[in-house]
């Protein structure tokens, strides 16, 4: 009876924990019900995240489901959300979040068909003939052509590639000009692979730009009667380039150095003459973002034209009675806008710079506010729907969220009173000077502190001192760089009174970039100016990207919640999993880990754009030889065998084959370079170890990653990576070209 009584109490004290679990639960689901109600003009902002998830989901997967399997899953998911609207809410709204992801999956597909082209299978050495679609000149008389292929030796015309970029150098006359016929012998690649799994894939971005093959011409380019078209628009396309040219060549004619050639880049968006250290010095300083064509450029040449238009609409008052001038405005600014993209070259980040300027002076056409959260989410819509790869890159990622981050930090009440942006203009002089260097404090923070997650993500570095350089050089280029630019640019292009003086203004300008190149080039000589950030994976970023837009989207104190995710992004970036060996899609180069997070490398010299990567990829900038007498805290190396222990794990790593045999009766893993030669290179014996033999061609999957940790030997294959997607082919020893 005894046991009976205990036993019945226990299920009475499990009964009160069931009711009391189910008590907090429901008042939880209140809770968040209640939250949600309260906020329903947020709602429709979380369409546009949703939308961009399943861009981001299909980029990513490793097979192409089929379209109309992704068109029809958005059709049936939307209808059910308009059936249950009336009796099931929720659920209703669940499955209209579901809807806009699968809507974001099929517009990707569809983008990603519609841009299907022929790419070069194996490296090519030989004749090429085609039609200059567009140039960039290197400054020295050289540069790239982008040329669309008329002929290529072995290849029909279903199989040539749309598009091929080649460097060239030098020839008397100088460079073939967009819309020439050209001919040359030319070494020519596919589109490369990731130099390790989960790295930047090169493949990837030139599918989405039509790009079938990159390399570079032995001697000269011949210039030869153009071919006809192949392209749709390829004609106006010619035009628009043979214009960008010219006005690049005014400028730095008009501006030689390094400050004509930095204001070239941001004017016509060809940064091929920029020198190396000043391209390097403008990243380290946290000022490349002024190098290219962004939303920042395209918002300043919109709102001065639109200033000066309001002002001489103001100094007509007769017109400005029957006209609206801040319409008239708003028309003119666009129509400058849609010239910038052009001089701009139509590049990816400018079309989505003059998307989200364009749609702003829409909404003022259309007496909707310019800066607001659904304006943002319209524009990421709308960008996305025309390049759905964007979601993927650090270009639009970082334009996002730092103009997400802004806005919503501008909503806050507390912060416009600090800004004093709703005080009117009777306030004394004194506090409307304090209130704008509050203002730009706190948007360059922002903004810096918001894509910081996106820059360390892409670029595997963070700049120490980007808000003391952006307060410098943003004033600069705002105020004194971009008007006399565009003022400059529009004496050439237009025919102006002789008063506007174009080489002038040019000139004027550079000086102003040469005080901005000053700048970057003091703070990133400055210790501290670059902190080196290993490579963490998409997870942590991803945790980062929720907690901020919860954080920016939400307007109850429950969006501080968003907290929690951002502090367990960041927690696990900064501890990612480094891999300890390295070997190259080649078998060529293989590297390993050194005990103080330095790359050593066997083939130090030869590919060093590999190993580049690979340091980045480790955090670090220190490259050292792996050689036969290489001995450090947990790796050996004698004699054409390098034997490295962690975690209680040995891998070898072989580059002389006679050595195989003590390899595997010592290790848990063995790595057989490709050169690796001597007796048992006709054949590999059995080998009881873990076994990767790059002289096989059939064990050449990629770049491989391996880690040695406590749960045992973790590989990672670019190859398996990647999956089986249209720009995934046969794994190609990159090019080293720089401009990529």
């Amino acid at each position: 009876m005894t046991l009976i009584g205990v036993d019945g109490g226990a299920d009475q004290d499990d009964g009160r924990l069931r009711r009391l679990w189910r008590q907090s639960g429901g008042r939880l689901t209140g809770w968040i019900q209640t939250c949600l109600g309260a906020e329903q003009d947020r709602w429709r902002l979380w369409g546009a995240v949703l939308f961009a998830t399943g861009c981001g989901i299909h980029v990513d997967l490793v097979r192409d489901p089929p379209l109309w399997i992704l068109f029809a899953a958005t059709a049936t998911i939307w209808s059910l959300s308009v059936m249950v609207r009336a009796r099931r809410p929720w659920l209703a709204l669940t499955c209209l979040g579901f809807a806009w992801m699968a809507g974001g999956m099929a517009v990707s597909g569809l983008g990603t068909a519609l841009v299907t082209a022929p790419v070069l299978e194996q490296p090519y050495r030989g004749p090429l003939a085609g039609r200059v679609l567009a140039v960039e000149p290197d400054g020295i008389g050289g540069g790239r052509l982008l040329i669309v292929p008329a002929w290529i030796d072995g290849l029909t015309r279903d199989t040539l590639p749309a598009r091929v970029r080649v460097t060239v150098r030098p020839r008397a006359g100088g460079l073939p000009a967009p819309g020439d016929g050209v001919r040359m012998r030319a070494n020519l690649s596919p589109p490369s692979a990731p130099v390790l799994p989960g790295g930047y894939d090169f493949a990837r971005a030139a599918y989405f730009q039509q790009l079938g093959a990159i390399g570079y011409a032995y001697g000269s380019a011949m210039v030869t009667r153009p071919p006809a078209p192949r392209l749709t628009l390829q004609t106006t396309r010619e035009a628009v380039e043979r214009g960008r040219l010219a006005l690049d060549r005014r400028i730095r004619q008009a501006a030689p150095g390094a400050g004509g050639a930095v204001l070239s880049a941001m004017v016509t968006g060809l940064r091929g003459a920029i020198p190396d250290p000043v391209d390097q010095a403008m990243r380290d300083s946290g000022l490349a973002h002024l190098i290219s064509i962004s939303g920042l450029h395209m918002t300043m040449v919109a709102g001065l034209i639109f200033g000066v238009v309001r002002l001489v609409m103001a100094l007509l008052p007769a017109v400005a009675d029957r006209i609206s001038g801040r319409k008239v405005a708003s028309l003119a600014a666009l129509a400058g806008a849609a010239g910038y993209l052009a001089l701009g070259g139509f590049a990816v980040p400018t079309q989505r710079a003059f998307i989200m300027t364009g749609l702003g002076l829409l909404a003022i056409l259309a007496n909707r506010p310019v800066l607001s959260m659904s304006l943002i989410a319209s524009s990421a819509i709308v960008v996305l729907a025309v390049q759905p790869a964007a979601i993927i890159g650090p270009s639009f990622q970082m334009s996002f969220a730092a103009v997400v981050a802004l806005i919503a930090l501008y909503e806050s009440p507390a912060i416009r009173r600090l800004a004093g942006m709703d005080a009117g203009e009777g306030r004394p002089a004194l506090s409307r000077a304090g209130a704008w260097i509050f203002g730009m404090l706190a948007t360059s923070s922002i903004a810096g502190l918001a894509t910081a997650p996106y820059a360390a993500y892409a670029f595997g570095r963070a700049t120490g001192y980007g808000l003391v350089s952006n307060l410098i050089a943003v004033p600069l280029t705002g105020f004194w760089i971009m008007p006399t630019a565009l003022a400059g640019s529009l004496a050439t292009l237009l025919p102006l009174p002789d008063g506007f003086n174009a080489d002038l203004l040019f000139t004027l300008s550079a000086r102003g970039m040469d005080l901005v190149i000053a700048t970057a080039t003091m703070i990133a000589s400055w210790s501290g100016a670059v902190v080196l950030v290993p490579a963490f994976g998409a997870g942590a970023l991803l945790l980062m990207t929720f907690g901020g837009l919860w954080l920016a989207i939400w307007r109850r104190p429950w969006r501080w919640a968003g907290l929690v995710p951002v502090l367990a992004g960041v927690i696990i970036a900064a501890h990612p999993a480094l891999p300890d060996i390295l070997v190259s899609d080649d078998g060529r180069s293989l590297a390993v880990r050194g005990h103080d997070g330095a790359l050593l490398a066997t083939d130090y010299r030869r590919n060093r754009f590999v190993l580049n990567q690979w340091a980045e990829a480790l955090g670090t900038d220190a490259i050292r030889p792996l050689t036969a007498d290489t001995t450090e805290p947990g790796l050996a190396c004698r004699a054409g065998l390098c034997r490295m222990t962690r975690q209680n794990l040995t891998a070898t790593l072989v580059m002389d084959g006679g050595r195989l045999a003590e390899a595997c009766a010592t290790a848990q893993l063995v790595v057989i370079a490709a050169s690796a030669a001597g007796p048992d290179d006709t054949g590999t014996p059995p080998c009881a170890a873990r076994l990767i033999d790059r002289r096989r061609p059939d064990q050449t999957a990629g770049s491989i990653a391996i880690r040695l940790g406590s749960d045992g030997v973790a590989i990672d294959e670019t190859g398996s990576v990647r999956g089986q997607r249209p720009w995934v082919r046969a794994a190609v020893t990159p090019v080293d070209d720089p401009g990529r």
